[in-house]
Protein backbone atom coordinates (compact mmCIF):
# COMPACT_ATOMS: atom_id res chain seq x y z
CA UNK A 1 0.00 0.00 0.00
CA UNK A 2 3.08 2.28 0.89
CA UNK A 3 4.39 1.99 -2.41
CA UNK A 4 1.23 2.55 -4.32
CA UNK A 5 1.00 6.07 -2.56
CA UNK A 6 4.56 6.95 -3.08
CA UNK A 7 3.66 6.02 -6.74
CA UNK A 8 0.86 7.91 -6.62
CA UNK A 9 2.18 11.50 -5.17
CA UNK A 10 5.55 10.60 -8.32
CA UNK A 11 2.30 10.52 -10.56
CA UNK A 12 0.36 13.66 -9.24
CA UNK A 13 3.90 15.90 -9.20
CA UNK A 14 4.83 14.60 -13.02
CA UNK A 15 0.80 15.93 -13.65
CA UNK A 16 1.59 19.17 -12.39
CA UNK A 17 4.78 19.76 -13.47
CA UNK A 18 3.34 18.70 -16.97
CA UNK A 19 0.29 20.78 -16.69
CA UNK A 20 2.38 23.88 -15.92
CA UNK A 21 4.39 23.04 -18.92
CA UNK A 22 1.22 23.56 -20.85
CA UNK A 23 1.04 26.88 -20.00
CA UNK A 24 4.23 28.22 -21.07
CA UNK A 25 6.07 28.79 -24.04
CA UNK A 26 9.50 28.33 -24.85
CA UNK A 27 11.62 29.95 -27.61
CA UNK A 28 15.04 29.87 -27.81
CA UNK A 29 17.41 30.28 -31.05
CA UNK A 30 18.59 33.61 -32.37
CA UNK A 31 17.92 36.90 -32.93
CA UNK A 32 21.05 38.43 -34.17
CA UNK A 33 19.63 40.35 -37.35
CA UNK A 34 17.79 42.64 -35.14
CA UNK A 35 21.09 43.71 -34.04
CA UNK A 36 19.58 45.20 -30.57
CA UNK A 37 20.13 43.70 -26.85
CA UNK A 38 16.28 43.43 -26.50
CA UNK A 39 13.68 42.77 -29.31
CA UNK A 40 10.13 43.16 -28.74
CA UNK A 41 7.51 41.09 -29.03
CA UNK A 42 3.87 42.39 -29.34
CA UNK A 43 0.82 40.30 -29.51
CA UNK A 44 -1.07 40.63 -32.58
CA UNK A 45 -4.92 40.64 -31.96
CA UNK A 46 -7.54 42.73 -31.86
CA UNK A 47 -6.71 44.91 -28.74
CA UNK A 48 -3.03 45.05 -30.36
CA UNK A 49 -4.23 46.76 -32.81
CA UNK A 50 -4.99 49.70 -30.34
CA UNK A 51 -1.30 49.92 -28.65
CA UNK A 52 1.87 47.36 -28.26
CA UNK A 53 1.49 48.28 -24.42
CA UNK A 54 1.69 44.66 -23.71
CA UNK A 55 5.01 44.04 -25.20
CA UNK A 56 6.90 41.33 -24.04
CA UNK A 57 10.79 42.10 -24.20
CA UNK A 58 12.99 39.31 -25.17
CA UNK A 59 16.95 39.87 -23.89
CA UNK A 60 19.51 39.14 -26.48
CA UNK A 61 23.56 38.71 -25.66
CA UNK A 62 26.29 39.78 -27.20
CA UNK A 63 25.77 36.73 -29.72
CA UNK A 64 22.21 37.21 -30.46
CA UNK A 65 20.60 34.58 -28.63
CA UNK A 66 18.04 34.31 -26.30
CA UNK A 67 16.10 32.24 -24.59
CA UNK A 68 12.73 32.91 -23.64
CA UNK A 69 9.52 31.39 -21.45
CA UNK A 70 6.64 32.93 -21.70
CA UNK A 71 3.45 31.96 -19.83
CA UNK A 72 0.63 31.43 -22.29
CA UNK A 73 -3.09 30.01 -21.46
CA UNK A 74 -4.60 30.27 -24.88
CA UNK A 75 -3.30 30.49 -28.45
CA UNK A 76 -2.24 33.76 -30.30
CA UNK A 77 -0.87 35.04 -32.48
CA UNK A 78 2.49 37.53 -32.16
CA UNK A 79 4.40 40.13 -34.35
CA UNK A 80 8.24 40.33 -34.00
CA UNK A 81 9.20 42.26 -36.39
CA UNK A 82 8.21 41.55 -39.67
CA UNK A 83 7.30 37.33 -38.74
CA UNK A 84 4.30 36.98 -37.51
CA UNK A 85 4.03 34.08 -34.91
CA UNK A 86 1.54 31.16 -34.12
CA UNK A 87 1.77 30.40 -30.17
CA UNK A 88 0.39 27.57 -28.45
CA UNK A 89 0.75 26.62 -24.57
CA UNK A 90 3.20 23.85 -24.89
CA UNK A 91 4.95 24.96 -27.71
CA UNK A 92 9.22 24.61 -27.79
CA UNK A 93 11.00 25.50 -30.69
CA UNK A 94 14.64 26.84 -31.61
CA UNK A 95 13.97 29.81 -33.89
CA UNK A 96 16.09 31.80 -36.10
CA UNK A 97 13.86 34.92 -36.61
CA UNK A 98 15.15 37.45 -39.40
CA UNK A 99 14.23 40.56 -40.47
CA UNK A 100 11.95 39.62 -42.90
CA UNK A 101 9.46 36.61 -42.77
CA UNK A 102 10.96 34.08 -45.09
CA UNK A 103 14.56 33.77 -43.70
CA UNK A 104 12.95 32.40 -40.87
CA UNK A 105 13.36 29.09 -39.50
CA UNK A 106 11.62 26.97 -37.20
CA UNK A 107 12.74 23.45 -35.19
CA UNK A 108 10.63 21.68 -32.61
CA UNK A 109 6.93 21.65 -31.39
CA UNK A 110 4.00 24.07 -33.24
CA UNK A 111 6.70 24.94 -36.03
CA UNK A 112 4.30 23.18 -38.68
CA UNK A 113 2.27 26.83 -38.23
CA UNK A 114 4.86 28.96 -38.18
CA UNK A 115 6.32 27.70 -40.96
CA UNK A 116 3.39 27.98 -42.76
CA UNK A 117 2.94 31.55 -41.65
CA UNK A 118 6.39 32.51 -43.57
CA UNK A 119 4.18 32.77 -46.90
CA UNK A 120 2.40 34.96 -45.05
CA UNK A 121 1.09 38.22 -47.17
CA UNK A 122 1.53 41.73 -46.75
CA UNK A 123 -2.19 44.36 -46.64
CA UNK A 124 -0.13 47.30 -47.31
CA UNK A 125 0.98 45.92 -50.56
CA UNK A 126 -2.53 44.73 -51.79
CA UNK A 127 -1.72 41.15 -50.53
CA UNK A 128 -1.90 38.87 -53.49
CA UNK A 129 -1.20 41.78 -55.84
CA UNK A 130 2.26 42.13 -54.04
CA UNK A 131 2.80 45.56 -54.35
CA UNK A 132 1.59 45.33 -58.22
CA UNK A 133 3.79 42.62 -59.56
CA UNK A 134 0.59 40.80 -60.16
CA UNK A 135 -1.60 43.27 -61.73
CA UNK A 136 -2.73 41.85 -64.73
CA UNK A 137 -4.45 43.76 -68.16
CA UNK A 138 -7.23 44.09 -66.54
CA UNK A 139 -9.12 43.62 -63.04
CA UNK A 140 -10.94 40.18 -64.18
CA UNK A 141 -7.51 38.96 -65.42
CA UNK A 142 -6.30 40.12 -61.79
CA UNK A 143 -9.19 38.58 -60.23
CA UNK A 144 -8.41 35.05 -62.00
CA UNK A 145 -4.77 35.17 -60.92
CA UNK A 146 -5.93 35.74 -57.50
CA UNK A 147 -8.08 33.65 -57.00
CA UNK A 148 -5.51 30.90 -58.23
CA UNK A 149 -3.11 31.98 -55.97
CA UNK A 150 -5.52 31.96 -53.23
CA UNK A 151 -6.63 28.48 -53.92
CA UNK A 152 -2.77 26.89 -53.88
CA UNK A 153 -2.63 28.94 -50.05
CA UNK A 154 -5.69 26.77 -49.79
CA UNK A 155 -4.33 23.96 -50.70
CA UNK A 156 -1.23 24.32 -48.48
CA UNK A 157 -3.09 24.84 -45.15
CA UNK A 158 -5.07 21.82 -46.11
CA UNK A 159 -1.72 19.93 -45.66
CA UNK A 160 -1.36 20.58 -42.61
CA UNK A 161 -1.38 17.81 -40.05
CA UNK A 162 0.14 19.11 -36.65
CA UNK A 163 -2.25 21.95 -36.23
CA UNK A 164 -5.05 22.84 -34.81
CA UNK A 165 -8.70 23.32 -36.18
CA UNK A 166 -8.82 26.70 -34.82
CA UNK A 167 -5.74 27.88 -36.26
CA UNK A 168 -6.99 26.21 -39.68
CA UNK A 169 -9.99 28.55 -39.43
CA UNK A 170 -8.49 31.63 -38.51
CA UNK A 171 -6.28 30.89 -41.12
CA UNK A 172 -8.92 30.21 -43.43
CA UNK A 173 -10.34 33.31 -42.94
CA UNK A 174 -7.05 35.08 -43.48
CA UNK A 175 -6.77 33.90 -46.90
CA UNK A 176 -10.70 35.32 -47.80
CA UNK A 177 -9.48 38.54 -46.19
CA UNK A 178 -6.85 38.80 -48.34
CA UNK A 179 -8.65 37.83 -51.63
CA UNK A 180 -11.12 40.56 -50.45
CA UNK A 181 -8.04 43.27 -49.68
CA UNK A 182 -6.57 42.22 -53.29
CA UNK A 183 -9.67 42.86 -54.80
CA UNK A 184 -9.98 46.19 -53.09
CA UNK A 185 -6.43 47.16 -53.89
CA UNK A 186 -6.85 46.63 -57.53
CA UNK A 187 -7.16 50.14 -57.98
CA UNK A 188 -4.44 51.17 -56.65
CA UNK A 189 -2.01 49.19 -58.49
CA UNK A 190 -3.54 49.32 -61.62
CA UNK A 191 -3.61 52.72 -64.57
CA UNK A 192 -7.34 52.13 -65.50
CA UNK A 193 -9.30 53.41 -62.43
CA UNK A 194 -7.46 56.13 -60.99
CA UNK A 195 -5.17 57.72 -63.54
CA UNK A 196 -7.51 59.67 -65.16
CA UNK A 197 -9.05 61.47 -62.24
CA UNK A 198 -8.30 65.15 -61.64
CA UNK A 199 -9.46 65.59 -58.05
CA UNK A 200 -9.78 63.95 -55.10
CA UNK A 201 -14.20 63.95 -55.46
CA UNK A 202 -13.47 62.42 -59.04
CA UNK A 203 -11.42 59.77 -57.23
CA UNK A 204 -13.81 59.35 -54.53
CA UNK A 205 -16.51 58.77 -57.35
CA UNK A 206 -14.43 56.23 -59.64
CA UNK A 207 -13.43 54.39 -56.19
CA UNK A 208 -17.35 54.47 -55.49
CA UNK A 209 -18.02 52.89 -59.08
CA UNK A 210 -15.03 50.48 -58.35
CA UNK A 211 -16.25 49.15 -55.35
CA UNK A 212 -19.97 48.95 -56.70
CA UNK A 213 -18.42 46.39 -59.29
CA UNK A 214 -16.80 43.79 -57.26
CA UNK A 215 -19.55 44.23 -54.94
CA UNK A 216 -20.68 40.29 -55.78
CA UNK A 217 -17.35 39.90 -54.89
CA UNK A 218 -16.53 41.08 -51.29
CA UNK A 219 -19.23 42.15 -49.58
CA UNK A 220 -20.03 37.58 -49.36
CA UNK A 221 -16.36 37.55 -47.97
CA UNK A 222 -17.31 40.59 -45.56
CA UNK A 223 -20.01 39.11 -43.69
CA UNK A 224 -17.75 36.08 -43.63
CA UNK A 225 -15.21 37.90 -41.79
CA UNK A 226 -17.45 39.72 -39.63
CA UNK A 227 -19.73 36.76 -38.61
CA UNK A 228 -17.39 35.99 -35.56
CA UNK A 229 -15.32 38.09 -33.50
CA UNK A 230 -12.42 36.00 -32.93
CA UNK A 231 -11.78 36.22 -36.32
CA UNK A 232 -10.73 40.16 -35.24
CA UNK A 233 -7.22 38.61 -33.74
CA UNK A 234 -6.02 37.80 -37.85
CA UNK A 235 -4.42 41.59 -39.01
CA UNK A 236 -5.74 41.31 -42.77
CA UNK A 237 -9.36 40.48 -41.12
CA UNK A 238 -9.06 43.51 -38.82
CA UNK A 239 -7.79 45.73 -42.07
CA UNK A 240 -10.59 44.59 -44.28
CA UNK A 241 -13.36 45.27 -41.86
CA UNK A 242 -12.22 48.29 -40.92
CA UNK A 243 -11.46 49.52 -43.73
CA UNK A 244 -14.89 49.07 -45.15
CA UNK A 245 -16.58 50.10 -41.88
CA UNK A 246 -17.88 53.41 -42.16
CA UNK A 247 -18.45 52.68 -46.27
CA UNK A 248 -22.19 52.86 -47.69
CA UNK A 249 -21.16 50.24 -50.45
CA UNK A 250 -21.01 47.48 -48.53
CA UNK A 251 -23.72 45.88 -46.49
CA UNK A 252 -22.72 43.30 -43.31
CA UNK A 253 -22.92 43.18 -40.20
CA UNK A 254 -21.13 45.01 -37.66
CA UNK A 255 -20.83 43.28 -34.16
CA UNK A 256 -20.07 45.28 -30.57
CA UNK A 257 -16.72 44.33 -30.38
CA UNK A 258 -15.45 45.70 -34.27
CA UNK A 259 -17.17 48.67 -34.07
CA UNK A 260 -15.85 49.49 -30.41
CA UNK A 261 -12.74 48.87 -32.18
CA UNK A 262 -13.23 51.33 -34.86
CA UNK A 263 -14.37 53.86 -32.88
CA UNK A 264 -11.40 53.49 -29.98
CA UNK A 265 -9.36 53.62 -33.06
CA UNK A 266 -10.44 57.06 -34.05
CA UNK A 267 -10.10 58.56 -30.89
CA UNK A 268 -6.34 57.24 -30.45
CA UNK A 269 -5.55 59.17 -33.72
CA UNK A 270 -5.84 62.21 -31.05
CA UNK A 271 -2.43 60.64 -29.84
CA UNK A 272 -0.53 62.71 -31.74
CA UNK A 273 -1.94 65.37 -30.78
CA UNK A 274 -0.33 67.84 -27.84
CA UNK A 275 -1.31 66.01 -24.47
CA UNK A 276 -2.65 68.83 -22.43
CA UNK A 277 -4.31 67.65 -18.98
CA UNK A 278 -7.18 68.34 -20.48
CA UNK A 279 -7.02 66.23 -22.96
CA UNK A 280 -5.35 63.37 -20.77
CA UNK A 281 -8.77 63.61 -18.49
CA UNK A 282 -10.87 63.35 -21.85
CA UNK A 283 -8.87 60.41 -23.15
CA UNK A 284 -8.87 58.76 -19.53
CA UNK A 285 -12.86 58.97 -19.37
CA UNK A 286 -13.35 57.73 -22.78
CA UNK A 287 -11.45 54.81 -22.18
CA UNK A 288 -13.77 54.10 -18.82
CA UNK A 289 -16.93 54.06 -21.18
CA UNK A 290 -15.07 51.14 -23.23
CA UNK A 291 -17.15 47.90 -23.07
CA UNK A 292 -14.03 45.30 -23.64
CA UNK A 293 -12.21 45.15 -21.34
CA UNK A 294 -8.77 44.02 -23.14
CA UNK A 295 -9.27 47.44 -25.39
CA UNK A 296 -9.52 49.90 -22.18
CA UNK A 297 -6.90 48.08 -20.81
CA UNK A 298 -4.40 48.50 -23.53
CA UNK A 299 -5.93 51.93 -24.11
CA UNK A 300 -5.20 52.81 -21.02
CA UNK A 301 -1.65 51.89 -21.06
CA UNK A 302 -1.21 53.74 -24.33
CA UNK A 303 -2.38 56.62 -22.04
CA UNK A 304 -0.23 56.41 -19.43
CA UNK A 305 2.87 55.90 -21.23
CA UNK A 306 1.92 59.01 -23.05
CA UNK A 307 1.19 60.83 -20.25
CA UNK A 308 4.98 60.31 -19.56
CA UNK A 309 5.30 62.73 -22.67
CA UNK A 310 3.61 65.34 -21.40
CA UNK A 311 5.07 68.73 -21.61
CA UNK A 312 7.49 69.39 -18.18
CA UNK A 313 8.15 66.02 -17.98
CA UNK A 314 11.70 64.79 -18.09
CA UNK A 315 12.62 63.54 -21.95
CA UNK A 316 12.93 59.35 -22.44
CA UNK A 317 16.83 59.06 -22.99
CA UNK A 318 18.38 57.03 -26.08
CA UNK A 319 21.68 55.11 -26.93
CA UNK A 320 22.63 57.07 -30.43
CA UNK A 321 25.90 56.84 -32.50
CA UNK A 322 27.69 59.35 -34.43
CA UNK A 323 29.11 58.57 -38.07
CA UNK A 324 32.94 58.22 -36.81
CA UNK A 325 31.39 55.59 -34.55
CA UNK A 326 30.97 57.07 -30.83
CA UNK A 327 28.27 55.49 -28.71
CA UNK A 328 26.45 57.82 -26.27
CA UNK A 329 23.27 58.86 -24.69
CA UNK A 330 20.86 61.66 -26.43
CA UNK A 331 21.24 63.72 -23.03
CA UNK A 332 24.96 63.41 -23.72
CA UNK A 333 24.17 66.41 -25.81
CA UNK A 334 21.88 68.68 -23.33
CA UNK A 335 22.50 72.80 -22.35
CA UNK A 336 20.67 73.70 -24.89
CA UNK A 337 17.80 73.17 -26.38
CA UNK A 338 17.22 70.86 -28.90
CA UNK A 339 15.03 70.21 -31.63
CA UNK A 340 15.42 66.67 -32.83
CA UNK A 341 13.98 64.86 -36.06
CA UNK A 342 13.33 61.26 -36.16
CA UNK A 343 13.79 59.94 -39.40
CA UNK A 344 14.57 57.23 -41.94
CA UNK A 345 16.55 57.03 -45.76
CA UNK A 346 13.16 54.95 -46.91
CA UNK A 347 10.78 57.50 -45.30
CA UNK A 348 9.80 60.00 -48.47
CA UNK A 349 8.40 62.35 -46.04
CA UNK A 350 11.20 62.63 -44.13
CA UNK A 351 13.37 63.20 -46.88
CA UNK A 352 11.10 66.16 -47.86
CA UNK A 353 11.37 67.76 -44.46
CA UNK A 354 14.79 67.31 -44.13
CA UNK A 355 15.75 70.34 -46.75
CA UNK A 356 13.83 72.81 -44.52
CA UNK A 357 15.40 71.30 -41.45
CA UNK A 358 18.97 72.18 -42.31
CA UNK A 359 18.51 75.88 -42.92
CA UNK A 360 16.84 76.27 -39.73
CA UNK A 361 20.03 74.90 -38.36
CA UNK A 362 21.71 77.57 -40.10
CA UNK A 363 19.34 80.47 -38.71
CA UNK A 364 18.66 79.36 -34.98
CA UNK A 365 22.44 78.74 -33.45
CA UNK A 366 21.25 79.23 -30.05
CA UNK A 367 18.96 75.46 -30.85
CA UNK A 368 20.82 72.07 -31.06
CA UNK A 369 19.24 70.62 -34.33
CA UNK A 370 19.50 66.92 -34.17
CA UNK A 371 18.97 64.46 -36.68
CA UNK A 372 18.31 60.67 -35.34
CA UNK A 373 17.87 58.10 -37.76
CA UNK A 374 15.93 54.92 -37.31
CA UNK A 375 17.73 52.85 -40.44
CA UNK A 376 18.45 49.33 -39.63
CA UNK A 377 21.34 49.88 -42.42
CA UNK A 378 24.22 52.37 -41.36
CA UNK A 379 25.61 51.86 -44.47
CA UNK A 380 22.36 54.03 -46.30
CA UNK A 381 22.44 56.24 -43.15
CA UNK A 382 25.86 57.04 -43.83
CA UNK A 383 25.61 57.46 -47.66
CA UNK A 384 22.81 59.82 -47.36
CA UNK A 385 24.39 62.20 -44.40
CA UNK A 386 27.26 62.59 -46.63
CA UNK A 387 25.01 64.12 -49.80
CA UNK A 388 24.13 67.73 -49.74
CA UNK A 389 24.56 70.45 -47.17
CA UNK A 390 22.98 69.64 -43.79
CA UNK A 391 23.71 72.87 -42.28
CA UNK A 392 24.81 72.59 -38.23
CA UNK A 393 22.79 69.53 -38.11
CA UNK A 394 23.75 66.86 -35.49
CA UNK A 395 23.51 63.22 -37.23
CA UNK A 396 23.20 60.37 -35.40
CA UNK A 397 21.89 57.04 -35.24
CA UNK A 398 19.55 54.96 -33.34
CA UNK A 399 18.57 51.90 -32.71
CA UNK A 400 17.34 51.73 -29.29
CA UNK A 401 13.88 50.54 -28.46
CA UNK A 402 12.42 53.28 -26.65
CA UNK A 403 12.17 55.12 -29.73
CA UNK A 404 8.58 52.99 -30.21
CA UNK A 405 8.21 52.22 -26.01
CA UNK A 406 9.32 55.31 -24.35
CA UNK A 407 8.71 58.38 -26.93
CA UNK A 408 5.53 56.53 -28.48
CA UNK A 409 7.18 56.74 -32.17
CA UNK A 410 4.45 54.44 -34.83
CA UNK A 411 5.52 56.74 -37.44
CA UNK A 412 8.30 59.07 -38.89
CA UNK A 413 9.04 61.81 -39.21
CA UNK A 414 7.97 63.14 -35.74
CA UNK A 415 9.85 66.09 -34.12
CA UNK A 416 10.64 66.54 -30.39
CA UNK A 417 11.77 70.30 -28.24
CA UNK A 418 13.45 69.32 -25.58
CA UNK A 419 14.75 72.14 -23.28
CA UNK A 420 18.39 72.71 -21.69
CA UNK A 421 17.47 70.48 -18.77
CA UNK A 422 16.45 67.39 -20.75
CA UNK A 423 12.91 68.16 -20.03
CA UNK A 424 10.06 68.12 -22.72
CA UNK A 425 9.13 70.80 -24.46
CA UNK A 426 6.67 68.83 -26.89
CA UNK A 427 6.82 65.43 -28.05
CA UNK A 428 5.08 66.20 -31.30
CA UNK A 429 6.69 69.71 -32.40
CA UNK A 430 5.75 71.38 -35.77
CA UNK A 431 7.75 69.99 -38.55
CA UNK A 432 10.25 71.92 -40.12
CA UNK A 433 7.55 72.72 -43.15
CA UNK A 434 5.00 74.33 -41.01
CA UNK A 435 7.61 77.56 -40.92
CA UNK A 436 5.04 79.50 -39.14
CA UNK A 437 4.41 77.44 -35.75
CA UNK A 438 8.37 75.95 -35.91
CA UNK A 439 9.40 79.44 -36.20
CA UNK A 440 7.62 81.37 -33.45
CA UNK A 441 8.95 78.30 -31.07
CA UNK A 442 12.24 78.34 -32.00
CA UNK A 443 12.81 82.13 -32.01
CA UNK A 444 11.70 82.22 -28.74
CA UNK A 445 14.06 79.24 -27.26
CA UNK A 446 16.39 80.94 -29.26
CA UNK A 447 16.34 84.16 -28.00
CA UNK A 448 16.96 82.51 -24.10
Amino acid sequence: MKNYSIALVFILIAFACKSEQAKTVHLYGSLKEFRSEVVNMNPDDAAGEISDARVIKIPVDAEGNFDLILPLDKPGYYQVGRNTLYLTPGDEMKVYLGTSQPQSTFEGKGMEANRYLKGRLFPKGGSFLEAGRNIRADFQSTKALIDSLASLRRQELKKLKKVSREFKKLEEMRIQADVANSYLSYPFYASDVLTACKSEEEARQALEKFNLSVKEWVEPILKELAASDKYLDVAVVRDVLLGECDKSVFDYPKSVRLAELNEVLRKGDEFDEALTLAKYNELKNFAGGLKNEDFKEVFLGRLERRAKLMEGRPAIDLQVKTADGKTGKLSDYKGKVMYVDFWATWCGPCMGEMPYFNDLSTKYPNIRFIGISVDESEKAWKTRIGQGDHGNVLELICHDSRTKTGWDITGIPRFLLIDADFNIISAEAPRPSQKAQIEALLQKYNSR
